[in-house]
């Protein structure tokens, strides 16, 4: 399985799967929702709420308080409006109008003095799960130089559609599925592709 720079065979993902998911419960509980993947998009797909901003601040992304009242008032209705829920990377081919809607929504959260990558990253995911990765530190060490906007989303979605990684994926994906009802890791079992994609990419930017 390659992502980003680095590579990584299924009997080790599974295994750093499992660590992640016994380490971080709350995460996947309150930020991705599981078990169920419950309120994609937030419980308003359309609007940031007050609830989008506790969920983000889970999986640490550390909001200043100057940062609230700016993401509630960002008029990025039209924009997320204009992508499903459940719109996938996968089908968002750079030049396409699911890709440049994406771009568009990513925009809006751009400029904002100490609202970084890594927190836009964290809020647009939640918002739409199977279009934007999240992105941290470890992940942009696995990236490299395409760690950020445009050419980060085309990096990962070309290992997204990667004949190999599909078929790797989906093996990691029963293998979690059959993982027993008191493993934690089961849960990963229902996440998108893409979620499982970028905790791979943040533990493998941990290691090196």
């Amino acid at each position: 399985m390659n992502i980003g720079t680095r590579k990584i065979v299924v009997d080790e993902a599974i295994a750093q799967l499992r660590l992640y998911a016994e380490t971080n419960g709350a995460v996947l509980q309150y930020y991705d929702g599981l078990p169920g993947m419950t309120t994609v998009g937030g419980s308003d797909p359309n609007r940031i709420t007050f609830e989008d901003l506790g969920r983000i601040m889970v999986i640490g992304a550390d909001l200043r308080v100057l940062d609230i009242p700016w993401l509630l008032e960002v008029e990025a209705e039209k924009e997320l409006a204009a992508i499903p829920v459940d719109a996938r990377l996968e089908d968002a081919a750079p030049g396409s109008e699911l890709f440049d809607a994406a771009m568009a929504l990513d925009d809006k959260f751009t400029g904002h003095r100490g609202f970084g990558h890594a927190k836009k990253s964290k809020l647009l995911h939640l918002k739409r799960p199977y279009l934007f990765p999240v992105t941290d530190s470890f992940i942009r060490m696995t990236y490299g130089s395409s760690s950020a906007g445009a050419e980060f989303l085309k990096a990962v979605r070309e290992d997204l559609v990667n004949p190999a990684n599909v078929r790797d994926f989906k093996l990691l994906q029963v293998r979690l599925s059959a993982e027993p009802a008191t493993s934690a890791a089961r849960l990963l079992g229902e996440v998108p592709t893409l979620r499982l994609l970028d905790i791979l990419a943040s533990l493998l930017g941990e290691a090196k």
